[in-house]
């Protein structure tokens, strides 16, 4: 229990160090909410920041004034929401205050950070470690569907692409680049680097590159992202017109509570845009606790089996709310070349292109890309194919875990 509750420690500062260095003036102060014995995280949130419905800023401004403090500096947010700038006190805490004051805690949010969704908070053997081997692919679909999809995560590294050698990186029409994949000036790798070339790899291989047409989004760096950030991207790819959204991000917000940005995501963008699915890692910590945006009803959800399918992965989030399981235990993914520290402060050199790595990041697009597959074959709407591939994991269901996909 100490060993586990010091490597919980070491992953959350190098998380916090992580937040603190994205590159061209992204970084932020990133906080948690720990357990009474420092444990657990209950959430993690953004310094300095407050979200509230635009509709509600009056009403919490002169909360501020009922308080005695000052009034916050207000910045325009996306999908409706007002962004209160507090930036000498703690978030979280004001939340608190606030909330006592209004007689209601979800009028006011803290601004939420999820975390990207490898497993290596606990076992630095499930950190990437050097393979060599072809990505497993299944064959090209064959139907008139040409769907259009998008990953949400740390950006697509062409280099990466070339030196593994997976062709179906010509799918990948529109990207941003993933711009923090080394230690300035090094070669060293940072943590979650090529996070997002990885996940997308994983898409592709089940999704074929023939009929689909990918876009890669850059705002998971370092391994995480507030709330604000990546509903920002959420909201400009749904109204793009993209059928699947594949989403390896996921945060627990405060007891009782659902994340701010997403509910009004929901609310004001996505309910308009029904023909849009969209999928979600569940989660990494072992729990049935609901996992953000997974949990949500109008998110597809999936966890995490072994490598050879027959269990859930110790590790992998579980419950009511995850619609499907599918591998993510030892994956085989493109992988930056380079070094790489594990938090248990060994390293290994990287050379090849190629890695293994676990986490239901690596489930999460796989159940994306069969969503693509099912629309290019049947020629149905992202809705419809995600029916029948729920259905399909519903046929290969695994006893005392839930609907299994194995591809």
């Amino acid at each position: 229990m100490q060993q586990d509750r010091e490597r919980l420690h070491q992953e959350f500062e190098r998380l916090r160090d992580n937040s603190a260095r994205r590159t061209k003036d992204r970084g932020f102060e990133l906080a948690a909410r720990w357990n009474r014995d420092e444990t657990a995280i209950e959430y993690l949130y953004r310094q300095g920041q407050l979200i509230c419905d635009e509709r509600d800023l009056d009403t919490v401004l002169e909360a501020f004034d009922r308080l005695r403090l000052g009034r916050p500096e207000i910045t325009e947010g996306p999908v409706g929401l007002a962004v209160l700038h507090v930036p000498d006190a703690d978030a979280a805490d004001i939340v608190a205050k606030l909330a006592e004051v209004l007689g209601d805690e979800r009028i006011v949010a803290p601004n939420h950070v999820l975390d990207a969704q490898v497993h290596s908070a606990m076992c630095p053997a499930t950190e990437p470690v050097p393979f060599h081997a072809p990505i497993p692919v299944i064959g090209e679909p064959v139907g008139p569907g040409r769907p259009k999809v998008a990953v949400v995560d740390t950006g697509y590294f062409p280099e990466a692409g070339i030196d593994s050698g997976f062709s179906r990186f010509s799918a990948v029409k529109k990207y941003e680049i993933d711009d923090d994949v080394y230690v300035q000036g090094t070669d060293e790798i940072r943590p979650y680097g090529g996070h997002g070339t990885a996940t997308t790899a994983r898409l592709l291989a089940v999704s074929g590159a023939d009929s689909v047409e990918v876009e890669v989004r850059d705002c998971l760096l370092g391994g995480a992202v507030d709330e604000l950030a990546i509903v920002e991207d959420l909201e400009k790819v749904v109204k793009a017109g993209v059928d699947v959204v594949s989403v390896q991000a996921g945060l627990y917000a405060r007891p009782g509570n659902t994340p701010k940005a997403f509910d009004m995501f929901y609310r004001r963008v996505l309910s308009k845009h029904p023909d849009t699915v969209v999928v979600a890692s569940a989660g990494n910590h072992g729990t049935d606790m609901p996992f953000w945006p997974a949990a949500y009803s109008w998110v597809t959800a999936v966890g995490a089996l072994t490598r050879g399918g027959d269990y859930r992965a110790p590790w992998s989030n579980f419950g009511y709310w995850v619609d499907a399981y599918t591998p993510g235990e030892s994956t085989v993914i493109p992988y930056p070349n380079g070094r790489y520290d594990y938090v248990d402060q060994t390293s290994a050199r990287f050379s090849n292109g190629h890695a293994l790595w676990s986490g239901t990041s690596f489930a999460a697009p796989v159940v994306a890309g069969l969503i693509a597959r099912r629309m290019i074959e049947r020629e149905v709407s992202a809705p419809v194919a995600r029916h029948i591939v729920l259905q399909e994991a519903a046929i290969g269901a695994l006893p005392h875990t839930g609907p299994r996909l194995i591809v």
